[in-house]
């Protein structure tokens, strides 16, 4: 009964249908990780797996086993580099991406999900480059459950059976021997951002119709028919309408032709999301989201900075406008350009900016600040406390930082810290007013 239990609790944290990979592959998994933790029996090795979550990240492991390749059936990588200038021109040119002080505020953004060791998302990536497009035209977020496949991925490193595709001569071009196989170049690398995440229960992207491409080859054919309609749902509010999802060969029949349109190249088993009018229901749930209510206290901050940034500029001291004033304008083009990325809710391309602003000056309060509200926004608060103690620490008299911290370490039950936050921001308000 105890091997019952221990698969009815894989199919609710992974989804996995016992019968697409054969129970006596769970069973030989399950053997294995009862004598690597010394169980005596299947009933103690499930109290363990129920209570510890690192030995049921032990269990996916042994069962999760990563089958791919670069180019692995190579039809929907060559589509996307035939149509990637199309598809980046097509973005670049809607309200989503409009231009802000003549610089396009975004790049096209792709998920690869599940991406095992790595061969999907680097593949993309040389085909984009292949198009033509920049590094800086593109954003590859990699996602995958197996810690062991993410390792593998960031060390970018492969033997002969990753290169099965016939006919995709590029080793050469995009590879280097070292003694442990084929590394991949840097510039291709750096192209991928690699996290680990479950798409049965992690919020893969925080933000709605964030990504314009997303592949999702072979996954849902390891789930039952409710499981796979669930996915396909959360992978649906993820894609832009008019983006496009490529699933695997076998996939294709479930995705729900109510939502896309199949794209007729053969082989590709590509869909492109149908666009929708969205209810009032749904407009009303989302804007009671609690992302939405931090986004209230941003909008704020930024109210508080633009009056700052005036009462700075009526200040008549010649002394600051001749040092400082190189500084100053490149703030305040930096401050209109985070505004703008996060009031339209593109916070990769905001944490971008933060991270490139630090790249030329490591002390700038200004970027780890904005580095502190898209934590925030986006709910990883000890993240948001972090970068917000490096703004007020680098800026002791930083009113933003200090009010958003004390909002923080009040949602935390901290209220001496956000008491002496508080005191701070007055009186760093009164020595400015």
């Amino acid at each position: 009964m105890a091997f019952v239990h221990i698969k009815n609790l894989l199919q609710k944290v992974i989804g996995l249908h016992v019968d697409t990979v054969g129970e006596s592959s769970i069973d030989r998994a399950i053997s294995h990780r009862m004598h690597v933790t010394a169980c005596g029996n299947v009933s103690e090795y499930y109290k363990i797996v129920k209570k510890n979550n690192l030995e049921l990240d032990e269990l996916i492991e042994e069962i999760v086993v990563p089958e791919t390749w670069f180019f692995r059936n190579v039809t929907p990588f060559e589509m996307l580099r035939d149509n990637a200038l199309k598809i980046y021109e097509n973005i670049t040119n809607t309200d989503k991406l409009k231009k802000h002080n003549n610089e396009v505020s975004g790049s096209l953004k792709i998920l690869s999900i599940p991406c095992s060791s790595g061969e999907e998302p680097y593949s993309i990536a040389i085909m984009l480059s292949e198009a033509g497009l920049r590094n800086d035209d593109f954003l590859i977020d990699a996602v995958d459950i197996s810690k062991q496949a993410l390792k593998k991925s960031q060390r970018a490193i492969y033997g002969k059976h990753s290169f099965r595709e016939k006919g995709m001569d590029f080793q050469n071009k995009y590879f280097y021997p070292v003694k442990a196989g084929l590394q991949l170049i840097p510039s291709i690398r750096d192209c991928v951002s690699f996290r680990q995440g479950n798409i049965i229960i992690d919020n893969i992207s925080s933000l709605e119709e964030y990504y314009d491409i997303i592949f999702c080859r072979n996954l849902l054919i390891y789930f039952d028919r409710e499981t796979q309609q669930k996915v396909l749902n959360k992978l649906s509010g993820m894609l832009r309408c008019g983006g496009l999802l490529f699933v695997g060969h076998a996939e294709s029949g479930q995705v729900d032709k109510n939502d896309f349109t199949k794209v007729r190249v053969a082989k590709a088993f590509s869909f492109r999301k149908k666009h929708k009018r969205r209810s009032i229901i749904q407009s009303t749930k989302l804007s009671n989201h609690p992302v939405n209510k931090l986004k209230d206290i941003y909008d704020q901050l930024v109210e508080v900075t633009k009056k700052d940034i005036e009462l700075s500029r009526k200040i008549n001291n010649p002394k600051y406008k001749l040092i400082e004033s190189d500084n100053k304008e490149r703030d305040n083009n930096f401050r209109d350009k985070i505004d703008f990325l996060i009031n339209n809710r593109h916070f990769s391309d905001a944490y971008r900016l933060c991270e490139q602003l630090l790249k030329k000056d490591r002390e700038n309060s200004e970027a780890y600040y904005y580095l502190g509200v898209i934590n925030a926004l986006k709910g990883n608060n000890a993240d948001a406390e972090r970068y917000l103690r490096k703004a007020i620490y680098l800026s002791p008299g930083h009113r933003e930082a200090l009010e958003l911290s004390a909002i923080l370490a009040e949602k935390r039950g901290d209220d001496d810290s956000a008491k002496s936050l508080r005191r701070r921001e007055k009186k760093a308000r009164n020595r400015n007013s």
